[in-house]
C-alpha cells in the first residue's frame, strides 16, 4: 500500500504545542477536552494562550519529544515495512539533524520518499540525510489507478496560494506548481480540513487526518466523492466557488 502524510515537524516547537503536546498538559487531556467540544481551532488556540499566559515561550512549554513520538507511532500503525510512505514536505524544523534523523529510522517503512517543503531545501545538500529517502525531489508524481497522474508537492496549486497564508504568493509562487488539471496532494497550510481551494486538490497534511498518514485507497475515495462532474455531488466544473480551507491560528 501507499500512503502520504506532510508537515511532520519533528522537533518544532510551535507546531508541538498546536497539536496539543505540552508541559503544562502533559497527558493531553485538557487539549482533547477542549478538541471534543469545540474544535481544533479552539483548542489550538487555547494551547497558544495557555502558553503566553505563564509568561513562556513555545520552547519552554512544548513536549517535542512527546510530539515526534506520536506523529511516528500514528504512522507506524498504519504503515508496514514493505509500504511506500511519502512525507510531502516540512519534515522538521528548529531540531537538530540527528534527531531528523532519528525520527526518520524509528519509521518502519522501508520504502520513504520525500519532496521538498519550505523547510526542507538544506536536505538536498546533506548526502546521509538524503540517503535515507529512496527519492526526495522538489515536486513529483505517481500514477494511481483511476485518477492517473497525480501530482505531489508541498504547496498549494500557484493559483490557490492567496486561500493560504498572506505571504504565499509572494514567497513561494516560484516553488508552487501551476495548475495543469491533474489532481494533487499538498499539504504546507495546515488546515483542518482535507479539501483544497479546488475539487481538483487534496491537502494530505497531518492536521487534517488527526495526525495520521493517508492510504492511496482513501486517496482515491475522496476524490470520487469530491467529483465535480459527478451527478450526486450537484455542481459541474463551471462552479467555480472556493471553499474555505479552515486555516489555523498560527
Amino acid at each position: 500500500m501507499r500512503y502520504f502524510t506532510t508537515d511532520t515537524h519533528f522537533g518544532h516547537p510551535l507546531v508541538t504545542v498546536l497539536r496539543g503536546f505540552t508541559t503544562f498538559d502533559p497527558t493531553r487531556s485538557r487539549y482533547e477536552e477542549v478538541l471534543r467540544a469545540q474544535g481544533r481551532r479552539v483548542a489550538e488556540d487555547w494551547a497558544k494562550e495557555t502558553t503566553f499566559s505563564a509568561g513562556s515561550t513555545f520552547r519552554q512549554t512544548a513536549d517535542t519529544d512527546a510530539h515526534d513520538k506520536a506523529i511516528v507511532d500514528h504512522i507506524n500503525t498504519l504503515v508496514g515495512p514493505d509500504d511506500e510512505l511519502w512525507i510531502l514536505g516540512d519534515i522538521g524544523f528548529r531540531t537538530s539533524l540527528t534527531h531528523l534523523k532519528n525520527c526518520l529510522r524509528a519509521l518502519n517503512c522501508k520504502h520513504l520518499h520525500g519532496v521538498i517543503g519550505n523547510h526542507d531545501d538544506w536536505w538536498l545538500e546533506d548526502r546521509p540525510a538524503l540517503n535515507l529517502f529512496e527519492s526526495l525531489e522538489p515536486h513529483d508524481t505517481v500514477e494511481i489507478e483511476g485518477l492517473g497522474t497525480v501530482n505531489l508537492s508541498h504547496y498549494p496549486y500557484r493559483e490557490d496560494l492567496a486561500y493560504s497564508w498572506p505571504d504565499d504568493v509572494a514567497k513561494f509562487s516560484g516553488k508552487a506548481l501551476p495548475f495543469d488539471g491533474r489532481k494533487l496532494l499538498y499539504g504546507h497550510t495546515h488546515q483542518l480540513s482535507p479539501d483544497g481551494a479546488r475539487p481538483e486538490a487534496l491537502n494530505v497534511g497531518l492536521d487534517a487526518w488527526d495526525l495520521m498518514p493517508v492510504s492511496e485507497t482513501r486517496v482515491v475515495e475522496w476524490f470520487r466523492n469530491h467529483d465535480v462532474d459527478s451527478p450526486a455531488n450537484g455542481t459541474s466544473k463551471a462552479d467555480d466557488s472556493v471553499p474555505s480551507l479552515d486555516m489555523p491560528s498560527f
